[in-house]
């Protein structure tokens, strides 16, 4: 685009290569579009991968538009210290790359081929309960089936920051779900993820209610008109 004005947020933006404790990198991405006249301006789709080169794992994904003549700019969540390569995809073909470092803990924290990280999660959710009565044994395959739904329905509303270069794990939630399918007195009882992963899925779990009502067979099996359960979500 050389010789075109781009517009670009005053905010300071500048090019470098290798980012320290307090910054964050950013992709510029320059428009591809088509500007066929004044009312014919077609943005150009594309997609942003960021692949952490020790490990070969993609630990960023997102995609946007750019039309011509203009500059979307999208900031990187890169967590961790080490080498890094940014790829512009457009069409299923690498249009560009660029390659640049992070130090998030000082030079002794930089991941090297021979420090290799821990893997990453790579988005993928799921949803199991423990100790199930028998009572319960078909009515919670629903439940998950809710469950579930209601972490993908939370996840697209929620940071995607939040997610981004987190190794996998798994919170444990234990909540009383009553025979109307309302659902109290959650809480955590086990995070081998982070706290922020921790608050979503139990943000999920209480918005996702309230949940199927119990079907009169199970109520009369059961006895009681409310019961603990123990949730596990993963993060893979």
């Amino acid at each position: 685009m050389t010789g075109e004005t781009l517009d670009l947020p005053a905010s300071g933006y500048t090019s470098c290569k290798t980012f320290g404790p307090s910054q964050t990198p950013a992709a510029v991405v320059v428009g591809y579009g088509v500007d066929d006249g004044p009312n014919n301006n077609r943005s150009q789709p594309f997609d942003l991968q960021v692949v952490e080169v020790a490990s070969g794992t993609v630990v960023f994904n997102s995609s946007g538009s750019a039309l011509a003549g203009k500059a979307a700019v999208i900031d990187l969540p890169i967590r961790k210290s080490g080498d890094y390569r940014l790829k512009l995809v457009i069409n299923d073909s690498v249009y560009d790359t660029w390659d640049f470092s992070v130090n998030r803990e000082g030079a002794a924290g930089v991941v090297t081929a021979s420090n290799l990280p821990p893997v990453y999660a790579k988005g993928l959710f799921s949803t199991s309960i423990e100790e199930i009565p028998d009572a319960f044994s078909q009515y919670d395959e629903s439940l998950i089936q809710a469950l579930n739904d209601a972490v993908q329905k939370e996840s697209s509303v929620t940071d995607h920051d939040v997610f981004a270069q987190v190794p996998p794990g798994r919170v444990v939630i234990r909540f009383d779900l009553t025979e109307t399918g309302q659902i109290s007195s959650s809480q955590i009882i086990q995070n081998t993820l982070n706290d922020a992963l921790g608050q979503f899925f139990l943000h999920a779990l209480k918005n996702g209610a309230p949940y199927r009502a119990w079907p009169q067979a199970t109520r009369e099996a059961f006895g009681k008109n409310s019961r603990s359960v123990k949730a596990s979500f993963s993060y893979d």
